[in-house]
C-alpha cells in the first residue's frame, strides 16, 4: 500500500498517471508545473552557475563537482538541470527526482506557508523582506524555504545517500519520482507477470529505469506490501483472511 503521504503528493502535483512506458515526464511537468527541464552536457555545478550567470542571475551553486542533475528553485519556479552525456533511463530518472525534490521541498512548502500566513508572507519567501521573528521561527519548524533553494544530485551507483534528513528528502524524492515513472499499481503487475529472480530486470525495461533504481523499487514494492499485510495481521487477527 502506498504511505499516504505519497498519494497526496501524487495528488497534488496534477500530472496525470502515464498510459506508454517508458514514461519522460519533462513535457508534463512543463505544462503542468512552473518548472524548466535543462540539458546541459558533462553536468557540473559550475556548468550551472555560468548557465544562470548568462541569463542574469548571481547564485552561488557550492562546491565544484560533476553531477548527474541539479534543481534550482526561487519564487514558485524552478529549473531542473540534468547531464546529456548520461544514458536515456539515467536521465529519465533523474529529471523526475529533480523534479520530485522541487515539488516536495519548495513548492508544497511554500504553499503551506502562504495558506498559513497569507499572501503577505510572499515577499519573505521571495527575499523582498525579511521574516518577522515569528515568520522565521515557523519557517524553522515548518522546513519553508525562503529564497533561493539548490539541490544537487551527486549519488554513485549504489545509491547511497546517507542518514538524517538528507537521506529522507533523497528517499521522499526517489519514491515520489519512481511512482511517476512506474506507478505502483502498473509496477506490481510487472513483478507478478514472470520468475521472482527477475523482477528487477523486468521493472528497468518496461518502465525505462536505471538498474540500481529498479532494484530499489523493488525492494520498495516488497516492503510496503510487506507492511500493508501486516497492518491486516495487526488490526484483524492472525485468523483473518
Amino acid at each position: 500500500m502506498k504511505p499516504a503521504w505519497l498519494r497526496e503528493a501524487v495528488e497534488a502535483s496534477g500530472l496525470p498517471p502515464p498510459d506508454v512506458f517508458p514514461h519522460d515526464l519533462a513535457a508534463d511537468a512543463s505544462m503542468r508545473l512552473p518548472v524548466r527541464p535543462v540539458g546541459l552536457r558533462d553536468l557540473s555545478s559550475e556548468k550551472v552557475r555560468q548557465w544562470l550567470a548568462q541569463r542574469g542571475r548571481t547564485v552561488e551553486v557550492g562546491y565544484h563537482r560533476q553531477m548527474h542533475g541539479c534543481m534550482v528553485a526561487w519564487e514558485g519556479k524552478g529549473l531542473v538541470f540534468f547531464d546529456r552525456d548520461d544514458g536515456p533511463a539515467e536521465q529519465r530518472f533523474t529529471v523526475a527526482h529533480e523534479l520530485g525534490h522541487f515539488f516536495l521541498d519548495h513548492l508544497l512548502p511554500r504553499k503551506r506557508a502562504l495558506e498559513f500566513f497569507g499572501d503577505g508572507i510572499r515577499d519573505v519567501l521571495d527575499q523582498k523582506r525579511p521574516p518577522t521573528r515569528e515568520e522565521s521561527l515557523t519557517s524553522v519548524l515548518e522546513g519553508v524555504p525562503i529564497g533561493v533553494q539548490i539541490h544537487l544530485m551527486d549519488r554513485g551507483p549504489t545509491g547511497d545517500i546517507g542518514k538524517g534528513v538528507v537521506a529522507r528528502a533523497e528517499q521522499r524524492a526517489d519514491r515520489l519520482a519512481l511512482e511517476w515513472l512506474a506507478p505502483s499499481k502498473h509496477a506490481r503487475q510487472v513483478m507478478q507477470d514472470g520468475p521472482e529472480d527477475t523482477q528487477e530486470q523486468r521493472l528497468a525495461q518496461h518502465f525505462g529505469l536505471p538498474e540500481h533504481m529498479a532494484e530499489t523499487y523493488a525492494r520498495i514494492l516488497r516492503r510496503e506490501e510487506g507492511r500493508s499485510r501486516f497492518s491486516i495481521v495487526s488490526f484483524l487477527g492472525e485468523d483473518a483472511g
